[in-house]
């Protein structure tokens, strides 16, 4: 998919998109009684506005990660990384009924908008922006490429110690920060073998509906004997094969994704 935007339009969307996020965000609009719903629908908007902005600045700085062929080879590659992220869902609590969703059909839906949103906005920005930033000046070797990753991941994971100015408990925020690691440095593999951001953000929104929707939406206990087993092997597992996988690819193999064009992003910016 060869997609172009010129460096007026890519700056205009840029601001409007960041002075549009900083009004919804800060501005007390309530879209709705319900503090929980009003909250989401919040989150909603700022995140969907993010996600519009950052793909046009990705479309900008011409990386080539809006790949839409070979999707079957992609989805195989993918599988172990989408069992990770439905796994998030406490499918055991759920079936036993020691944990269930309580809030309304319309809640969830516009919770499931937050999350597709949340998983664009965050994939664009950290996956297509900064982490290929970082690669395209860090890509000699597989060795670069290795350690790119996983700085990457863990500016994506530090990111989230910001949570602790809003109040948010240092254990809790802590194990996000730990969660997020994980997640960014499997959805940054997944990038360099498929080339699809599309495919990340999919993997990122489904990790967060599994993962948020009891503690958002829901009701009960979910962590029993067998889920912390079957997350902790399934972790274990397909860590294995994204470091592997990791390993593996080469300053060749994702030369597409640049175009072998160093220059092209310090150019721009």
């Amino acid at each position: 998919m060869n997609l172009k935007i010129s460096r007026k339009t890519a700056i205009g969307v840029l601001a409007a998109g960041a002075a549009i996020m900083v009004f919804f965000e800060y501005y007390p609009i309530e879209f709705s009684a319900d503090a929980a719903l009003n909250q989401i629908i919040r989150m909603t908007l700022t995140r969907g506005i993010g996600s519009l902005t950052f793909t046009v600045l990705l479309i900008y700085m011409g990386f080539h990660v809006h790949r839409m062929s070979g999707m079957g080879r992609q989805l195989l590659f993918a599988l172990p990384c989408f069992a990770v992220v439905v796994n998030n869902l406490p499918i055991i609590a759920l079936a036993t009924g020691a944990a269930q969703v309580i809030s309304p059909a319309g809640h969830v839906v516009w919770f499931v908008f937050e999350c597709i949103f949340i998983g664009i906005f965050e994939e664009t920005v950290f996956r297509g922006v900064i982490y290929l930033m970082l690669l395209e000046k860090r890509r000699s070797s597989t060795s670069q490429i290795f350690w790119t990753t996983v700085w990457s991941s863990a500016i994506f994971g530090g990111i989230h110690l910001i949570n602790l100015l809003a109040g948010a408990g240092v254990g809790p925020t802590l194990l996000q920060v730990g969660y997020s690691f994980l997640i960014g440095g499997m959805c940054s593999v997944v990038l360099l073998k498929t080339r699809n951001i599309w495919l990340c953000a999919l993997l990122h929104a489904i990790y967060d509906v599994c993962g948020l929707m009891l503690p958002t939406l829901g009701a009960g206990s979910w962590w029993d004997t067998p889920t912390i087993i079957i997350t902790a092997v399934l972790a274990v597992a397909v860590a294995v094969y994204v470091v592997a996988a990791l390993l593996r690819v080469t300053p060749a193999s994702i030369a597409p994704i640049f175009d072998d064009d160093t220059q092209k992003t310090a150019d721009k910016l």
